[in-house]
């Protein structure tokens, strides 16, 4: 499952879109920080297409496969992104400790979890499929 090409591909959308989020969601004077309140709605374009296409994959066990995609989305947006500005930008400790940006991503991977989950309900009671 590891090796799949498709678990790659959902958790770099994830991860790209957990860091889009933070862009979207912090406050600031940056050019790059918009500082929008309904930022959270991002990640129902991220989390709802999962399902299906992670049931289609491995529909005897897509709960073990969406918790691979979701962990290495987060591994790759919230710990490999930050990491790469502390090496890039000698950030020090500041894109790990900032309370603000685990606020943003708490709020997001909330919307988006409650996403996944209904988005999966869907897609199991469309296909008859039983979801263990």
């Amino acid at each position: 499952m590891i090796r799949s090409p498709l678990i790659w591909l959902s958790a770099v959308w994830i991860g790209a879109l957990i860091h889009v989020d933070w862009h979207l969601g912090r406050p600031g004077h940056d050019h790059l920080s918009f500082g929008m309140p309904y930022h959270w709605l991002l990640a129902i374009l991220t989390f709802a297409p999962l399902p299906w296409l992670l049931m289609r994959r491995w529909h005897k066990s897509p709960y073990a496969a969406s918790v691979v995609a979701i962990a290495l989305g987060i591994l790759l947006g919230q710990g490999i992104e930050p990491l790469s500005e502390v090496i890039l930008f000698q950030a020090g400790a500041e894109p790990f400790t900032n309370p603000v940006r685990w606020r943003v991503f708490g709020e997001f991977m909330a919307a988006g979890i409650a996403t996944y989950l209904a988005s999966t309900a869907l897609v199991s009671k469309r296909t008859g499929a039983a979801v263990e």
